[in-house]
């Protein structure tokens, strides 16, 4: 990715184009604010890596994985689980991978772009389980929308 050197002032630094970062800059920049957009994966061209909307029988080695891109070509991920001086993608001694989603929209690609309807048990994991904190509002509050 070309380093891009410029003095132009922002008004806003946005890290990262998952979904918090993405549509933050999108209603930001709407606004009429000048968005910088910080991403750590690597360039993404909609012509060259785009084959995860095609049919299968039009997408390069129909879909199959390579080592660069282990889920195939149905998926925005370049690098996969492996990826060069991240710290984060496994714990020594452990069998767990962790993955970090270094790509153009992030997370988002790793949950399939789809964000399902919470329930009534999403709002209250600090009851049920122990761990974090219930929600200061429940599942009927938001019931109605």
């Amino acid at each position: 990715m070309p380093f891009i050197q410029s003095s132009d002032p922002y008004d806003v630094c946005i890290v990262g184009s998952g979904a918090g970062g993405g549509m933050s800059a999108y209603v930001l920049a709407r606004a009429g604010l000048k968005v910088l957009l910080l991403e750590a994966g690597e360039d993404w061209d909609a012509g060259r890596d785009g084959h995860m909307l095609t049919w299968n029988h039009e997408s390069p080695r129909r879909g199959a994985s390579t080592p660069e891109r282990p889920f195939g070509e149905f998926d925005g991920c370049i690098g996969g689980w492996d990826i060069e001086g991240e710290p984060f993608v496994r714990e020594e001694g452990t069998e767990w991978d962790w993955f970090r989603a270094r790509m153009l929209g992030g997370r988002t690609n790793h949950w399939g772009r789809i964000s399902l309807r919470m329930g009534p048990d999403d709002f209250r994991r600090k009851t049920l389980d122990g761990a974090g904190d219930d929600w200061p509002i429940g599942y009927d509050d938001l019931k109605p929308y």
